[in-house]
Parts: structure tokens; C-alpha cells; sequence
């Protein structure tokens, strides 16, 4: 089908439209078909190659490893989001910051979005739910739980603009130095 640049199809009657309608979907069914076909008796033109395999799921592991977009407070540029894996590494940095401390595991609450239930992305986070290992003979641990607890907040806000960021601390095993 040839397309005319000063074709306006407002101006064809409902005939037309219909006809044109036809021949585009009966061209859209001819190439499924060829391409099911070619696809059925193994043509390598319709498979993908190995390089281009190995790209995609390649592609597919490092969307995995960095997770979902994480909506964070709008700055005067306008929105954005970080990584999963960002915001994980973020805390851990001030986790592993505290003399006696080590980052075991972090996982987040979030707020509600729209788009939350495909999984891909997360609403602003609420509440980081921080795991940690302390050094075998710490003293002070309600002491210690607060200064990590006061260095994720003091990042989250500095670096991300999540001031009212609630950080739980579950210390979960012990080291030894």
C-alpha cells in the first residue's frame, strides 16, 4: 500500500476506510503466517542468533541484579528513580561505615504506585528493614543499632531527599574481628 503525504483520511468515506482496514490486517495475518511457517521448518532467518541470545539474556541478568526503579522525592529537575540495587548499596555503605558493624541484608517498604503491580517499579520507600552482623564482644548494642540507625537516615536524606526514611535494625549474627 502506497501512502500518499497529502492523504488525508478524513476525507475517504467509510467504504474506503473499511477496505484500506481490510487489506492492512489480511497483510498483517499473510506475514504471522509466513513467519509461523519459516518458523516451524527451522529458518534460521526467524531465529535469533547466538550473539543476539546471549545479549538478551545477558540483558535480562543485569535488569535482574539492579531490580526495580525505585521513585524517589522529585528534585527541581523533576522526578526520578534509582535502582534497587542502588539504594541497597547506599545503606550498606553506612552500614559497613560503623566500626563493629556489617550490612547483611536490606529490603525496603514502599509506597503504593500505579505501577507497583507490574514489579518493575516501587513507590517511594518508607521503612529500610536493615539486617546486620556485629563484632563478637560489642558492649553497647542498643548504642550501636542507633548510630547505624542515625547514618542511614542522615544518607537517605542528604543523598536521596527521603527525610522521614524509619530504619529498623535486626542484628542477626556475630563476627568475630
Amino acid at each position: 500500500m502506497e501512502v500518499n503525504p497529502m492523504h488525508h483520511p478524513e476525507q475517504h468515506g467509510p467504504d474506503e476506510d473499511a477496505a484500506a482496514t481490510r487489506r492492512y490486517l489480511d497483510l498483517i495475518r499473510t506475514v504471522h503466517t509466513e513467519w509461523d511457517e519459516l518458523e516451524r521448518a527451522g529458518d534460521s532467518s526467524v531465529q535469533l542468533s547466538a550473539g543476539a541470545l546471549a545479549t538478551v539474556k545477558e540483558s535480562v541478568r543485569a535488569d535482574a541484579r539492579h531490580g526495580a526503579h525505585v521513585h524517589l522525592p522529585p528534585t527541581p529537575a523533576g522526578p526520578y528513580t534509582v535502582s534497587e540495587l542502588a539504594l541497597r548499596t547506599l545503606v550498606r555503605r553506612e552500614i559497613d561505615a560503623i566500626p563493629g558493624a556489617r550490612a547483611l541484608r536490606t529490603t525496603f517498604e514502599h509506597d503504593e504506585t500505579p505501577d507497583s503491580a507490574t514489579g518493575r517499579s516501587r513507590g517511594l520507600p518508607t521503612r529500610a528493614l536493615c539486617r546486620i552482623s556485629v563484632r563478637l564482644g560489642a558492649e553497647d548494642l542498643p548504642g550501636l543499632a542507633e548510630q547505624i540507625r542515625a547514618a542511614v537516615r542522615r544518607a537517605a536524606a542528604t543523598e536521596l531527599g527521603l527525610d522521614d526514611l524509619v530504619v529498623d535494625i535486626h542484628i542477626e549474627d556475630l563476627h568475630e574481628h
